[in-house]
């Protein structure tokens, strides 16, 4: 089980293809305190989550002092997490940072510039390769174990730039994964999708018409995210609009939580993909169920997480 975990409300890219970077979610100033992260991770070995990403709809490194959340994650035996663009011109401190990351991935949708800024637009690319390179030296130097995924986002008009990067993770010591983009940067951006969202909910339809008997979306099993405030969200891929907030980590039980996600109505509109469900999630829908209506529950154990994040 994963917790995503918005430490900060910002990313200074403005990638069409994400509801931060079109800013249909707006920059702000908030900062979750290292207090009420801290208990935010305690809460969470208490329901079995094993991983915490301190990533979501966020740059991570324009928080100053991330090391302090890597390091109250590391402290309470859980891994740690980062996703980030690295196309900053400086992040200080990358090494007490990464000496305490299990896992980076690092998102490029192409290697030479006039191709990257068509999504990544306000990056630049030798930013990006400078840190990766600054990354390699202390991996190689056996100073951090950080494992390193460069992802490639893929869109019909960068597929050439995929042996390149390709070339440079392997020149690295990176691993290296393909990404069909979602959406497109050159047709159709993300800005309006809390609109979509809004419309959709106004449409309700008390059907589940996206999900057969006995299918479920898996997104409600395998994580929980969070904004800046600790406010729970429906699931990680649309966004943290208010109608999608479910109530603050801290006071829900993560029974409380599934009810509120497997019965929110937008899951209705919803197109992605269901799968049939698995005996303990069953279980642990029947076990959501009855704790809201104060029935007696013996919690389902959590399968553990998978190491590398998606």
């Amino acid at each position: 089980m994963l917790l995503y975990v918005d430490i900060i409300d910002r990313c200074h890219l403005r990638c069409p293809t994400c509801v931060r970077g079109s800013r249909d979610m707006v920059n702000t100033r908030r900062q979750m305190p290292i207090e009420k992260f801290g208990r935010i991770v305690q809460k969470s070995i208490a329901e079995g989550i094993d991983h915490i990403g301190l990533f979501n709809w966020i740059e991570p490194f324009l928080c100053k002092d991330l090391e302090q959340y890597v390091r109250a994650v590391c402290e309470a035996g859980l891994t740690c997490g980062l996703s980030s663009s690295l196309s900053l011109p400086r992040i200080d401190a990358l090494e007490s940072v990464l000496v305490g990351v299990e896992t980076l991935l690092v998102s490029m949708s192409g290697y030479d510039q006039d191709i990257y800024e068509v999504n990544h637009v306000g990056g630049r690319v030798a930013w990006v390769e400078q840190n990766l390179e600054r990354i390699a030296v202390l991996r190689r130097s056996g100073r951090i174990k950080t494992y390193v995924v460069l992802k490639f986002i893929r869109f019909d008009y960068n597929v050439q730039e995929e042996s390149k990067l390709q070339s440079l993770a392997e020149r690295l010591g990176f691993a290296f994964e393909v990404l069909d983009g979602s959406g497109h940067p050159k047709k159709w951006s993300m800005a309006g999708t809390g609109a979509q969202v809004a419309s959709s909910l106004t449409a309700f339809r008390s059907g589940r018409d996206q999900e057969p008997v006995g299918h479920v979306c898996p997104m409600i099993f395998e994580h929980v995210s969070l904004d800046a405030d600790g406010e729970a969200f429906l699931c990680c891929a649309i966004g943290n609009f208010d109608n999608l907030k479910i109530g603050p980590y801290l006071d829900l039980t993560p029974e409380e939580i599934l009810f509120r996600r497997y019965t929110h109505p937008f899951c209705n509109a919803c197109l992605w993909t269901r799968r049939p469900a698995e005996p303990n999630e069953l279980r642990a829908l029947q076990q959501a169920f009855a704790s809201h209506l104060g029935e007696p529950i013996g919690r389902v154990k959590r399968q553990p997480s998978p190491l590398a994040i998606v």
